[in-house]
């Protein structure tokens, strides 16, 4: 795999990138997120549609409380009732994960290689890192915290805006929406911070050319989210900004 991507960058580097890593790494971020963009907006299919169907997993759930294989059969059934493939929802963060093994194995077998390497105030095949003189350890560079940052904004945006429980909702409505909550919570949990402390510890190990792929492909995935979906989950962040600033002014 790490032989494809070294292809593609060695590619890139010697025709459009004018013989520059940093700048062969961004139109590399450019041509992945349009070329997966299906990937992405099909995420986004999928997450609508699970959010439209909690309340009737809620019910199947209460339904098949003590069975779980009952449980799992009917909501299976239910997926092939309304064109769900649970495994659509996965997809593109396997493709994503497959594209940064193998760009660290390409990026490993560039560092061999007499390349342009100099973006900027990086070179691309060290780790952006800082050092502080008394401390054992890396501080994460600028690039590795904003490819952090990013891929952290652009999961919640991915992420369905939890409902709002409303004084007149019924008693039934109030409680599916609070199961789709405590739901939700947990999913995030897992979901939210995998990436971003993946980035943040290992990042500082990684050459930067790596955390530049990742902040710029994932600076292209907000732009498109955001066209696609919104805000998203990012909505409460946003509102709760807001709501802050009009009470400090």
């Amino acid at each position: 795999m790490g032989d494809i991507f070294l292809q593609i960058i060695l590619g890139v580097y010697n025709t459009i990138g004018f013989h520059n890593l940093g700048v062969a790494i961004i139109e590399i971020s450019l041509l992945s997120r349009l070329v997966f963009h299906p990937f992405a907006k099909q995420q986004s299919v999928y997450s609508k549609k699970m959010n439209e169907l909690q309340p009737h997993i809620t019910a199947l759930k209460e339904k098949h409380k003590d069975n779980k294989q009952a449980f799992a059969t009917a909501q299976m059934e239910l997926f092939k009732q309304h064109g769900v493939n649970p495994a659509a929802g996965c997809l593109p963060s396997i493709v994503q994960i497959v594209i940064l093994f193998g760009l660290l194995g390409a990026m490993n077998q560039i560092l061999t290689m007499k390349l342009n390497t100099n973006f900027l105030i990086w070179n691309m095949a060290h780790p952006d890192i800082y050092k502080f003189s008394g401390l054992n350890f890396d501080f994460p560079g600028l690039l590795v915290i904003l490819a952090a940052v990013t891929q952290f904004v652009q999961t919640k945006m991915m992420m369905p805006e939890a409902p709002k429980i409303r004084k007149e909702d019924k008693p039934v409505e109030k409680k599916e929406k609070s199961d789709f909550m405590g739901e939700f919570a947990e999913a995030q949990g897992s979901m939210v911070w995998m990436f971003p402390l993946m980035f943040l510890f290992l990042g500082t190990k990684w050459p930067s050319g790596l955390a530049l792929y990742w902040a710029v492909s994932s600076l292209i995935a907000i732009i498109q989210q955001y066209r696609i979906s919104g805000l998203g989950a990012l909505r409460q962040y946003v509102v709760k900004f807001q709501q802050l600033r009009v009470k400090n002014d």
